[in-house]
Order: C-alpha cells, then sequence, then structure tokens
C-alpha cells in the first residue's frame, strides 16, 4: 500500500509540473490528496465498505424462494459480511464481531422462542399472528435479541480457552516454558536433527497451555531459535542451512502442535462446539481430540525434521559440544535456579492434566479451578489476569462466533449451504470422502488467519458431510485437525509462519514448494495411519 501512495503522489507531482491546468498552486493538490488517500485507509467505515456492500446484496438481493426465511438470510449476509471484513480490512477481529452481533441484534435477525408453545419463531414475527394457527406469537423480539446476541459467551468451551489463555500467561511469566525449551536443547542440541527435535517437543509441551499458537510459536520458542542460529553462526549470508531448517521445523511444528490439542489455537473450539450441534450424539471432546491426533501428528513430527534436514541439506553437527554448552549456560544463567512459582506451576499443570483425562468434571471448569489456585498461590497476581489483553480479546471474539454459528444452524441457513456443497459432489461423481476433507484442507490457501478459515467453512463442511451420510467420526476429526494442518502451504497463513518467513532463509517460492509437500504428507498420514487409529479407538 506504501509503494501505491508514492506512485501515486509522483504521478500527480508530474501532472502540477506539465499541466498549465492546475496552475501556480498545483504543487500543493498533490499532498492534498495523499492525505486524503492516508485518511481513507485508516478510516474504519472506509475500510468495512466492501464488507458492507456484499452483506447489502445478500440482506437485499437473495429471493425468498430459495427455501431461507428472511432471517436465515439476515444470518447469512452478516456471517458472510463478517468473513469478508476479515480478509479485507486490518480491523480487529473483535470490532468486526461486535458490529456483526448489533446489526443482528437491532434488526431481530435471531430465532425466538414463543413462551406459551415453546417452539422457535422469527424475532422479527414476535406479537404478530401466525397466518396459519391465527394465534399470536407470544415472545419480546427486541429483548429476546439481544439475550440471544450473548448465549455464545456462556459457551464451556469458550471459557476453557479464556483460561488457557491464562495459564500461558503463568508459563510466560514464571519462564518455564522457556526452561523446558532451554532443557530440551541441552539435551538434544548436539547435532541438526536434535535441535529440530528439541524444537517440535517444545512446542509440543506448551500447546496444551498455550492456546495462542502465535504467542507460543512466535513468544516463546521463536526467540530461543534465533539465539540458536544466530550463536551457532548460521545466517542468511553464511551457512543458511541450519537456519531455515530450524525455521521450517518451528514453523511447521506450530502447526501440528496446534492441530493436537483442543486448547493448542484459539479456535478450534468452535470445531467441537458445531459437530455437537449438527451431530447430536457425537462425542469428540478434549481428550479425545487428542487422542485421535496423537498417532499420525506424532509420526509426522518424526518424520518432518528429517525431510527438512534433507531438502535443506543440513545434515551435520551443529558445531562443537562447547558451543552448545556455552548456549545453554548463558540460558540457564539468565533463568536463574528454579523458583517456587516454577513447581507451583508444575503442579497445577499436572493437576489439571489428570482432572482433563480422569474426572468428569468440565474441562473448562477444570482450567478455571487451575487458575484459582494459581491466584491464591500467588503464581499469578489479578494484575497479570488483567493485562492479558490476548486472552479477552479472543473471550470476545469466540463467544461471538460461537453466538452467529449456532444462529445459521437455528436459521437453516448452515444446512442450505451444506446441501449445495454434497449437490455438488454428487453431481461431479466425487466420492464424499476424502473430496470433503481434501477440500477444506485446500480452502486453507485462500485465508491469512486460521481462526478465519475455521469460523468461515467448518459449519458448511459439516452440514454437507450430514447431508452425504459420512460417518461423523470421520469427518468431524479430519475438519478439527485439518484446521490448523492446512496452514501449512503458504507463508501466510497464521502470525507464527509469517514471523518465521520473515527471518529471510527460506524464499517465497521454495516455502510454497515445501509447504506443497508437506501438505501432501499430512493427507497422506491422515487418510492411512490415521483412519487405521481411528479404527482402533473404535470411532469407525
Amino acid at each position: 500500500m506504501k509503494s501505491d501512495g508514492s506512485s501515486m503522489k509522483d504521478s500527480s507531482s508530474m501532472l502540477g509540473e506539465s499541466s498549465p491546468l492546475l496552475g501556480s498552486s498545483s504543487p500543493s493538490v498533490s499532498p492534498r490528496l495523499n492525505s486524503i488517500f492516508e485518511k481513507c485507509k485508516t478510516n474504519k467505515i472506509v475500510q468495512l465498505l466492501p464488507s458492507v456492500i456484499v452483506g447489502s446484496l445478500i440482506w437485499f438481493c437473495v429471493p425468498d424462494q430459495t427455501g431461507l426465511t428472511p432471517t436465515a438470510i439476515h444470518i447469512l449476509a452478516v456471517f458472510i459480511s463478517t468473513i469478508v471484513a476479515l480478509l479485507s480490512t486490518k480491523l480487529e477481529i473483535s470490532i468486526i464481531v461486535l458490529l456483526g452481533l448489533v446489526v443482528l441484534s437491532v434488526t431481530k435477525s435471531f430465532q425466538c422462542i414463543d413462551t406459551v408453545t415453546g417452539e422457535s419463531v422469527e424475532c422479527r414475527l414476535c406479537q404478530t399472528t401466525n397466518t396459519v394457527t391465527q394465534e399470536v406469537y407470544h415472545c419480546d423480539g427486541q429483548a429476546q435479541s439481544f439475550q440471544h446476541s450473548l448465549n455464545g459467551f456462556s459457551t464451556p468451551v469458550v471459557w476453557l480457552i479464556f483460561a488457557a489463555f491464562h495459564l500461558g500467561r503463568a508459563v510466560e511469566v514464571t519462564k518455564l516454558g522457556k526452561r523446558a525449551a532451554v532443557m530440551l536443547i541441552q539435551k538434544f542440541g548436539n547435532s541438526s536433527l536434535g535441535l529440530a527435535y528439541a524444537v517440535e517437543l517444545s512446542e509440543v509441551l506448551l500447546a496444551p497451555f498455550v492456546p495462542s499458537n502465535t504467542a507460543r510459536g512466535g513468544g516463546i520458542v521463536l526467540p530461543i531459535v534465533s539465539a540458536l542460529t544466530s550463536s551457532l553462526g548460521s545466517t542468511i549470508d553464511t551457512d543458511p542451512q541450519l537456519g531455515a531448517l530450524l525455521s521450517l521445523v518451528g514453523a511447521h511444528s506450530n502447526l501440528v502442535s496446534a492441530s493436537l490439542f483442543m486448547t493448542g489455537m484459539a479456535a478450534n473450539p468452535l470445531v467441537v462446539t458445531k459437530a455437537k450441534t449438527v451431530f447430536p450424539g457425537i462425542e469428540f471432546n478434549i481428550v479425545q481430540w487428542t487422542l485421535g491426533a496423537s498417532v499420525p501428528a506424532l509420526m509426522t513430527m518424526l518424520i518432518m525434521p528429517i525431510l527438512f534436514m534433507w531438502w535443506c541439506n543440513a545434515d551435520r553437527q551443529v558445531g562443537s559440544q562447547e558451543q552448545v554448552k556455552l548456549l545453554v549456560q548463558d540460558q540457564f544463567a539468565e533463568l536463574g535456579t528454579m523458583k517456587n512459582c516454577e513447581k507451583r506451576l508444575c503442579g497445577v499443570l499436572l493437576l489439571c492434566l489428570m482432572l482433563w483425562v480422569g474426572s468428569d468434571l468440565d474441562s473448562g471448569l477444570v482450567a478455571l479451578l487451575g487458575i484459582t489456585l494459581l491466584l491464591f498461590t500467588d503464581t499469578l497476581t489479578w494484575k497479570d489476569i488483567a493485562t492479558n489483553t490476548n486472552a479477552w480479546d479472543t473471550l470476545f471474539w469466540l463467544g461471538g462466533f460461537v453466538t452467529i454459528a449456532q444462529q445459521l444452524s437455528d436459521a437453516g441457513a448452515s444446512e442450505y449451504l451444506g446441501k449445495h456443497i454434497s449437490s455438488g459432489i454428487v453431481s461431479l461423481n466425487l466420492p464424499a470422502v476424502p473430496t470433503l476433507p481434501i477440500l477444506y484442507f485446500v480452502t486453507s490457501f485462500m485465508f491469512s488467519s486460521l481462526s478465519t478459515h475455521i469460523v468461515a467453512l467448518n459449519v458448511t463442511f459439516m452440514e454437507a458431510g450430514k447431508h452425504l451420510n459420512v460417518n461423523p467420526m470421520l469427518l468431524v476429526p479430519c475438519i478439527a485437525y485439518f484446521s490448523s494442518l492446512g496452514g501449512c502451504m503458504t507463508n501466510f497463513s497464521t502470525g507464527t509462519v509469517a514471523m518465521y518467513f520473515s527471518k529471510g532463509f527460506i524464499s517465497r517460492g521454495r516455502w510454497f514448494s515445501l509447504g506443497a509437500r508437506i501438505a501432501v504428507l499430512h493427507l497422506l498420514m491422515y487418510f492411512t495411519v490415521g483412519v487405521m487409529w481411528w479404527r482402533c479407538l473404535g470411532w469407525l
């Protein structure tokens, strides 16, 4: 955008110098136009114009004859407009979600409940007469609309992610995460392959407790990777192979770890929430998520560093053992001896893991219990909680999206889109599996956010699978795991990937080429090893 602005300025200057029509004051025209252009770029309303236009076309131009109710059309319009805004603007996701919720509430574009019959009715029809029964709909459309707009914030999985962010903050504040990563480097760091596995293990250990894959990969693991590459003499100009290897392993292991745990990425719970709506009898919780991913994901993590090492020609010792030892000593000297707060945090994290696996308590309640213990043991302070803006931001936009997704389903819009996708697959004589999961995986290429991809498409693909009678315990795990793994194809799929790419060890073309190869690895692994493992678990 900057180059566009400068080129506009240059062309305007040329006009000012060569055209007498502009008069003597023409030199001032270019700065004025450039100033207006810059203001337009940063104006929130101007940024939202494309999404507003798209939403308005759907809202006002889609005919009722499509089989959708006016409320369903309105919810679909707001949903698609929200996705367009996420893709085309730099506005915070929470602002966009807030706008969507407000529009739906003000226009009463929700499904309300008749307080007498208990039936679902469009909120816009409250206090009007049913044309069939001649009975009045007993509901308050405006009040219930606002209540429905807040429903998503009471969903347990939203609070699970909120609490997991604070567990991750504790890992960061106490430096326990950094200590664990340095210990792994000390153990495995004598070769390039050993360092690669150390980076992967760091991601796996942190992923259950740091639900922001960007905070985990970019804030904890990447700084250590950067210190390693520079300390061992790997730069873009000198010996770049090691830097390329660790950049690729760091980026791709971040995606694999995000797929391995329901708390590995902020938007993962949306998959579970929607799955339980589309397939009411399904049992796919926090434990089953990790259990289903464990074998294919861990096998992928065993193979991936070897492939990257081969492709980057980085099969060698990383330097003398003395170099690695000095680097580790420097890191441990900075960390000091293990503090009491780190020991308390270890105890709380182990307790959470045991309760998640072995108790009937809701996973969100277990996470909140962990936060409470950390607060009362002074491992975390309330200021740490209050200033953890990522947690509060995610609580808001995730809760809002849960509301919109639920209303899409209640109004029949998700089912409508799913029918069209399933009809397309049938008309092309394609098998539902693996067509649906692969198509979902490949569509990640169009998105610069893993969360946006999940919000935009997971509902639709589940509905399509339902119409094609796909086994839900095959489709839902594929969508759950591919939501993160699909980010392997580009250098812009998520913040962590972009940060590793920005180190400059890998060109854009090569990043895409290697990403395509890893995409094939993921698909082969899940449709062979994954499916066999799920059969062993009794899912299929």
